[in-house]
């Protein structure tokens, strides 16, 4: 039976994709600025690109946000500031808590018994900013946020010292999440247990997972977690 659950926050806690969009108009705004499409897909794009990935994840060797090599890539390169949009956009994101449905239900119902831990890439004043605001921090024994802890998801250490935080074994323990390629591959490399969840139905065709769900409100049914 699992005795702690570590949850990934952005895509399964936290509404990620409304956030960002979200943080995206109001960073905008903050320049006087708009973005329709197809600039608005550019940035989302950018956004999604793997060193402002890496920047937001702090992940080792990550750029900074004054590096030449962001302007090329950057849609708005010739009316702001790359190092000053990326500042108001985080700044804004550490503004938006929406959830996913069922989050704070199946918080509830996973909750007694046992030790949760919010185990996410991330900036550590945003991420917790938005736990806070959500009404989702009561629920965590702890937190590892990767640009706390100075490592980041796959890395199997980093769902290690989540572990390690709570005196828990990985034998005990489940990752729940929506990221194969950050979620499901740290849980297994980690040697861990590793419940895909994906509210839209569309889970990648390899890796290692004890059980697929659309809705977070399954977690609770799930065999580990019955006595």
């Amino acid at each position: 039976m699992w005795r702690t659950v570590l949850f990934d926050l952005d895509g399964t806690l936290l509404d990620y994709a409304g956030a960002r969009r979200a943080a995206l108009d109001e960073s905008l705004s903050e320049f006087g600025l708009e973005a329709p499409d197809p600039v608005g897909n550019a940035l989302l794009a950018f956004l999604d690109s793997d060193p402002v990935q890496a920047i937001e994840a702090c992940r080792p060797g990550a750029p900074a946000t004054s590096d030449p090599s962001l302007r090329p890539i950057f849609p708005l390169r010739d009316r702001v500031g790359c190092p000053v949009f990326l500042d108001a956009f985080f700044r804004a994101l550490s503004r938006q808590h929406g959830l996913i449905d069922g989050a704070i239900e199946t918080l509830e119902a996973v909750r007694p018994g046992r030790m949760l831990a919010a185990v996410s890439n991330g900036l550590g004043p945003v991420q917790r900013a938005r736990l806070a605001d959500a009404g989702l921090m009561q629920y965590f024994d702890a937190l590892v946020i990767s640009c706390e802890v100075g490592m980041a998801k796959p890395d199997p250490a980093f769902f290690q010292a989540a572990l390690k935080l709570l005196s828990s074994s990985k034998e005990e323990a489940v990752v729940v999440g929506d990221g194969a390629a950050s979620d499901m591959a740290g849980a297994q490399a980690a040697g861990i247990d590793f419940v895909y969840f994906r509210p839209d139905g569309v889970f990648a065709p390899s890796g290692r997972w004890i059980a697929r769900i659309t809705d977070l409100r399954d977690l609770p049914g799930l065999p580990g977690f019955r006595e």
